[in-house]
């Protein structure tokens, strides 16, 4: 992989991110049902604070500065070394095996309850849109991050294929969240293969069996393979968040990075 290409991939995965989520604001603004322009700044202002900790904290501090992340995209030394590849085949590789991963990890995030104490800090924006996609807590991007990066150095897989698969991934969270309401297309004619907006979207409802299902992050028939998948009802008024997080000081950014403590009273999220 050449200088050219790295920089290629992270220009487009600037421009996608970006360039998608101010898209998709632009569009939820012209929705009536969304909250009173004050109030809906504040949310995403306050989403957009939690992703600035996630840069420095997580990526920052533990990948790029103790692990050395950005110095590393191009080893290709491991278990899979043996086989000789092709690039081409290790980009497929590993873009299938990183989806996977997200897929196994996030039903891990709501079975364990240390985990699920930090993933909620996600699940509890009652208000979701576009912004939603980048609400994480930094202690939930370290251990997804550290554990996937061990991952691919170990079996050989450069790790400019997560970057690359990332020019895809990012611009599909953000819709997958987004206040919008999009062609009844996309549904029926990705739905079989990818994680749609419709289908995420069951997976941010306050009832239980909804919240534990449909965990895949692009591709979908991870749900169907293992029995996880929630068809979605377009005709039901959505409702997101958990009950138990939905007052204030669960929704500010200090709230936010606390939860994972003050929420371990709570039986029940």
């Amino acid at each position: 992989m050449s200088e050219h290409a790295l920089s290629a991939i992270r220009f487009a995965y600037y421009a996608g991110t970006l360039g998608t989520f101010a898209f998709l604001v632009t569009w939820e603004g012209g929705d009536p049902k969304m909250l009173p322009p004050q109030r809906r700044l504040r949310h995403i202002l306050r989403n957009l604070a939690l992703f600035g900790l996630v840069l420095v904290l997580a990526d920052g501090l533990v990948l790029a500065w103790l692990m050395r992340v950005p110095w590393r995209l191009t080893e290709s030394q491991g278990l899979l070394t043996e086989l000789s590849l092709s690039p081409i085949a290790l980009a497929a590789i590993g873009f299938v095996l990183a989806d996977f991963f997200d897929y196994a990890l996030h039903r891990l995030l709501h079975r364990w309850r240390w985990l699920w104490l930090i993933h909620c800090v996600h699940h509890s924006d009652s208000q979701m849109d576009a912004s939603t996609g980048a609400r994480f807590h930094p202690a939930e991007v370290v251990v997804e991050a550290v554990l996937k990066t061990t991952v691919f150095l170990l079996l050989g897989i450069p790790l400019w294929v997560d970057g690359a698969r990332a020019v895809v991934l990012n611009p599909i969270n953000l819709m997958q969240h987004a206040n919008v309401e999009y062609p009844r297309w996309i549904e029926q004619r990705l739905g079989w293969l990818l994680v749609t907006p419709e289908m995420h979207r069951i997976h941010h409802s306050p009832e239980p069996c909804e919240t534990n299902s449909n965990f895949g992050a692009v591709f979908s028939f991870w749900d169907r393979l293992f029995g996880t998948y929630v068809r979605p009802e377009r005709t039901r008024e959505p409702v997101y968040g958990l009950r138990q997080l939905a007052a204030e000081r669960w929704q500010t950014v200090t709230g936010m990075m606390l939860t994972p403590l003050r929420a371990r009273g709570l039986v029940e999220l």
